[in-house]
């Protein structure tokens, strides 16, 4: 049976290509976007999903709908607001 190895010090960090999935849409305008940035998809993609992990993998939303707004506007907190007769 064999062993668990031992952790290392130092790991070499190599670059490594691996598989995500998106729609056609969203490759070709990476694509695209390489192009115009004089490098690859691969690069471009792992540029970016750097960036992501570095910025704590923030969430960005849904961006299929944007933010409801409300109808009326929120509750002065101005106690003269409150008072009779305020803002006539």
């Amino acid at each position: 049976m064999s062993t668990i190895p031992p952790r290392q010090d130092q790991v070499e960090d190599k670059e490594r290509r691996f598989y995500v999935c998106a729609p056609s849409s969203i490759y070709l305008q990476l694509q695209q976007e390489a192009i115009q940035r004089g490098t690859d998809l691969w690069t471009l993609g792992g540029s970016v999903l750097r960036a992501w992990l570095e910025a704590g993998c923030p969430t960005f939303g849904t961006q299929d709908q944007p933010p409801e707004k409300p109808s009326s506007p929120p509750p002065s907190s101005s106690p003269l607001a409150h008072e009779k007769g305020a803002g006539q």
